[in-house]
């Protein structure tokens, strides 16, 4: 009988521990899309405040965009001008904090340079909108992760 009433005591004090740390178990998390992938240009706009307050969007946009996680970028992006493509390719490093980004890079005539911005992630579009000069200006990226 003793055995039996302890039996007894042991369960009802372990029932509460069980639920309990059911309870405490969380769902698997599920995946997000990453941040780090390769996206297609979809639209360049630029905002340059001297040729009025509305921004240009360039023709023939095209082109890709790699972040890689280890913080290096690649970019080829394309845009058409007098009946031909010209090419814009660039690497070098970004960073990002909160919704703030910056890419480092060299210039073609072997100068550091550094682009700051923001940008948004939502649905797989990544948009890009990067300080442009004089202060006020800026562009406009849209990418589609591939």
């Amino acid at each position: 009988m003793i055995r039996f009433l302890f039996f007894l005591v042991c369960l009802l004090l372990g029932a509460p521990l069980v639920s309990s740390a059911q309870r405490a178990a969380s769902p698997a998390p599920t995946l997000q899309p990453s941040f780090f992938a390769t996206y297609a240009y979809l639209t360049y706009d630029i905002l340059d405040k001297a040729s009025g307050p509305t921004p240009i969007a360039a023709k023939g946009v095209g082109g890709t965009l790699t972040l890689n996680p280890n913080g290096t970028y690649q970019k080829h992006l394309t845009l058409a001008a007098n009946g031909t493509a010209m090419p814009f390719d660039q690497t070098g490093r970004f960073a990002f904090t909160g919704d703030q980004i910056t890419f480092s890079y060299t210039d073609k005539k072997g100068q550091p340079r550094t682009d700051q911005g923001s940008f948004r992630l939502r649905n797989n579009l990544l948009t890009l909108i990067i300080q442009g000069f004089p202060a006020g200006n800026y562009s406009t990226y849209t990418l589609r992760a591939q």
